[in-house]
Formats: C-alpha cells, sequence, structure tokens
C-alpha cells in the first residue's frame, strides 16, 4: 500500500495529513506556529521550533493512520510564501523566519520602489512589498555581519524539507510558485534577473535553484527519520507555497476559475494561462504547481484576523456562528457603516501607513452592525480586485468563485460575496485543501500520479452554490464606490 503526506507549515498552526492512494484521509497531525512579536516591530518564529513543531505533526499523522513508516512513498511541505530566513553552509539557520506579517522593511520597499518598480513589475509579477526582496535588503543594510555568513535566503517549507534530508546550502530550493515574492526573479524563465540582483548588490550565490513543485529533493536522513516518524529514504518533494497548495487543493488548476482563500490572509484569485503584470501593484501574478497556469490574484495582510481581533476584543462571549446571526437581518451596507480592513497596512497596493477604519457610524449602529462591516469591507477590498482583474484581462466575464478556509463556513459571508461580486459563489466538498494539495504533488513527484490537474478536478466538486442577489449587488455597487474613495481620501 502506497500513502502520502502533505503537511502545510502555515501562520496560525501546522498541520499534516496522510493520504490513502485514492486521496483519502486517513490519519492526520498537527503543531503549533509559534509567532513572535518584538518591541522592535518584528514578527518573526524561531527556525527550531517551526522544524520541531513540523514534524510532531508529521509523526502525529504516521501514528493516527496506523500505517507503517515503510508504507509512505513520499512527502511534500507547503508553507507561509512572503518572508524569508537564512541559513549556513551546514543549513543551520542564521536568521528566524522573518514573517510576511513582518514591515520593518518598509524603507527598503521604497527604496526598490523608486528606482525600479516597473522593472521588478515585468520581471517578477508583482510591486516590491512585505516580501523576500526588501526583506533580503533589510538584512543586508541593517544586519551586515549576518547577512554576510548567510549562504542561501529560503522560506520555512524549503527549510523543513532540507533539514529533514540533510542537505547543504549548495542544495537549497525554492519551487516556482514562491518566485513572484522573490524581487529579483525573471518569473517567466524560471532564473533569477541579473539587472536587478545587480542594482541592488545581492549576491545571486545567496539565491536558491528554482525547481519545480514536483521535483524530488532529496530523501529522509537517517538522522531524523525517528523524529517525524518515517523511514530513512522516504522521498521528499519540492512542495509549494502555501496559496498554491490551497489552489490545487480546491482543482482551480484550469484557467476561469476563482479562488477565495478566506484564511489568515483574505486571498481572491483567478487561474489564467498568461502572465500579467498590474504596474499600478493592485492585483499580481503567480505561477500555478502546473506550468501553463498562472494566478492574477491579491490579498489583505491579516484580512481574516481581523474578524478574531474583533471577537476577542468587542465581543468575547460569542461564536462567529452567534455573531454571523446577529448580523444576518442588517441591511446590505450595515445601515452606512463602512470598514477599511488594512489594520497593519495595505500590501497591495504597497501603503504601510495604512491603517483600519470605520466610517459613517452613529448612535444607531450596534456591535452587530460594526461585525457585518467587516465582512463586508473585506468583500468590497475583493471587488476592487475582480475589477482590475476582468480589466486586465479585457473581460466582463462573471467567473464562478470557489471559497474556501474557515471564512467559506460562514453562509452569511459567502452570500455576502455572492451579492457584492455579482457573481456565484461556491464552496466545495474538501476542507483539508492545503495538506490535499501536498499529497497530489507527492504522489506526482514519485510518478504515482500522472496528471495533477485532472486528479485534483476529479476529487474535488462543487457542493454548494451561492447566487447574486440582483438587488442587492446594485446596492453594493455604491457601496464599493464609497470604499474606494475612502480608500483613496
Amino acid at each position: 500500500m502506497n500513502v502520502f503526506i502533505g503537511a502545510d507549515i502555515g501562520t496560525t498552526g501546522i498541520r499534516a495529513g496522510v493520504y490513502d492512494e485514492d486521496f483519502n484521509l486517513v490519519g492526520s497531525g498537527s503543531g503549533s506556529s509559534l509567532v513572535k512579536r518584538g518591541a522592535g516591530g518584528e514578527i518573526i518564529q524561531e527556525a527550531d521550533e517551526i522544524y520541531a513543531e513540523t514534524a510532531k505533526a508529521v509523526h502525529s499523522a504516521v501514528k493516527d493512520a496506523g500505517i507503517a513508516a515503510g508504507d509512505v512513498a513520499c512527502l511534500s511541505f507547503d508553507g507561509q510564501m512572503a518572508g524569508v530566513m537564512g541559513i549556513d553552509d551546514d543549513w543551520n539557520a542564521l536568521t528566524p523566519y522573518d514573517s510576511w506579517l513582518d514591515t520593518r522593511c518598509s524603507a527598503q520597499v521604497a527604496a526598490i520602489s523608486s528606482c525600479a518598480h516597473d522593472l521588478v513589475v515585468g520581471s517578477t509579477g508583482i510591486i516590491p512589498s512585505y516580501n523576500h526582496g526588501p526583506k533580503i535588503l533589510w538584512w543586508k543594510e541593517e544586519e551586515p555581519g549576518i547577512y554576510d555568513r548567510v549562504r542561501s535566503f529560503l522560506q520555512p517549507a524549503a527549510y523543513v524539507a532540507g533539514r529533514l534530508c540533510g542537505l547543504r546550502a549548495a542544495d537549497a530550493f525554492i519551487d516556482w510558485t514562491y518566485i513572484h515574492f522573490s524581487g529579483y526573479a525573471d518569473n517567466r524563465a524560471l532564473c533569477w534577473n541579473e539587472e536587478l540582483t545587480g542594482l541592488f548588490d545581492i549576491s545571486p550565490d545567496k539565491l536558491p535553484r528554482i525547481v519545480s513543485p514536483l521535483t524530488v529533493i532529496g530523501h529522509v536522513s537517517a538522522h531524523e527519520s525517528d523524529l517525524f516518524g518515517l523511514r530513512a529514504g522516504t522521498p521528499v518533494a519540492a512542495g509549494c507555497g502555501d496559496t498554491a497548495s490551497c489552489f490545487l487543493g480546491t482543482g482551480a488548476i484550469r484557467s476561469g476559475i476563482a479562488v477565495d482563500v478566506a484564511g489568515t490572509a483574505s486571498v481572491l484569485a483567478l487561474a489564467t494561462d498568461r502572465f500579467i503584470a498590474d504596474t499600478e501593484g493592485l492585483v499580481y501574478s503567480s505561477r500555478s504547481v502546473v506550468e501553463d497556469t498562472w494566478y492574477t490574484m491579491s490579498y489583505i495582510n491579516g484580512g481574516g484576523l481581523n474578524l478574531e481581533w474583533f471577537r476577542d476584543n468587542f465581543a468575547s462571549d460569542k461564536s462567529f456562528d452567534e455573531l454571523d446571526q446577529s448580523a444576518r437581518d442588517i441591511s446590505a451596507g450595515s445601515e452606512g457603516l463602512i470598514f477599511i480592513p488594512h489594520l497593519e497596512g495595505r500590501a497591495y497596493p504597497n501603503n504601510p501607513d495604512l491603517r483600519g477604519e470605520w466610517k459613517g457610524f452613529t448612535r444607531a449602529h450596534g456591535a452587530h452592525h460594526f461585525y457585518r462591516s467587516i465582512l463586508e469591507g473585506i468583500g468590497y477590498e475583493y471587488a476592487l480586485y475582480m475589477e482590475r482583474i476582468r480589466d486586465n484581462l479585457s473581460s466582463r466575464s462573471a467567473y464562478d468563485v470557489r471559497g474556501v478556509a474557515g471564512g467559506a463556513r460562514s453562509a452569511i459571508w459567502c452570500q455576502m460575496k455572492a451579492d457584492i461580486l455579482g457573481c456565484n459563489y461556491c464552496t466545495i466538498n474538501r476542507e483539508d485543501i492545503s495538506i490535499l494539495g501536498q499529497a497530489l504533488i507527492a504522489a506526482a513527484a514519485v510518478g504515482l500520479v500522472h496528471d495533477v490537474r485532472e486528479t485534483a478536478g476529479r476529487i474535488v466538486r462543487v457542493e454548494n452554490t451561492y447566487a447574486p442577489d440582483e438587488e442587492k449587488h446594485r446596492s453594493y455597487l455604491e457601496c464599493v464606490k464609497q470604499y474606494r474613495e475612502l480608500l483613496e481620501s
């Protein structure tokens, strides 16, 4: 019997799953993501903690599945995408994981934008923001002693995979689903852009080799095998970024399928057949797991965290289901209340000084209005993304959106997004999308799945569809207009 393991190294937790040959989840395990906030504004995670918690999740999943270690044909990791961490020659971490939520590199974002904005967008597909390029430059300028010792900059999933396999820095890798965030890549040619690395004096030797997500990057080492509950010699795939894994796990790897990842970061994406550079930076282009499909997309930095923040601070005695019910009977537009969801700055287009805001509240508004306005504010931002995506594609098509992650369990929010966007909003039959995506990659990496697109399309299906209410959609068009004007002011 062959089984496959997928693991998701996320911002709010780590999860691993064991899958049989029909991609049924037969065992699962979890670990903690220990995010630390410092007095200097840093938001980091320690490399040893990431590794130990991932090992715990995988070991627990193997035990839960009741399988022999030798049954595992391959495993694969996804992880947080926009941050960086540095390693030395022997794969020892020299830096913590500089999280995608960390905005200390704002000065470097501004510097790169001022002299190479269009070059970065045209080459990578995305504007400079809180991602690899500015972060690497921050380490170079603010911590030169550490930077000089770094032999490669990685992301958490690659760090865990390489350490598990006993790799050295010469073997360091980044799969192509991450490289739009790199700041220094030619995304279409799948190589490092010498003009960009030269412009900022970044040594290409500190950047890992670019590989397909389906590449076997090594095999579980005997030294680490017991910690993970695996057999030494088990193949390990390169894997991909967590968002790309979610898209694969929703079956959204054909042009024309849109996805809303309603999780920690609120992500809206459309699968397309081409790279699109949006120089204004509202949306960006990234690669999918399969080579001929791209995503044009954007996200709200910590958008899903807004709901937790509101509940924890203003409604700690309520569940999200109770909050949903309290907001259900409020009219579209929250009776004039508009919420800006960028509590820690806007990522795309980059505006680190933007903050959250409520506009239009009166004594007639209660907690349920404020809660509903948070749901709507994320929908309004999505409406701006969808408008730009359609403009870039020269298309007025109303794409069906597949909603996944925790927010997709909220029926009121699903209907709200359908009404705001004016398109069908669908939920699917799987909730294990990120680890399912990694299991598909693991199977394909060792030749036991020959077409991940076909396999994902076969096992993932739409279960519920929320059709837009045309009257509410017309009402929401005015709300989106007011939201845009508020952002611009």
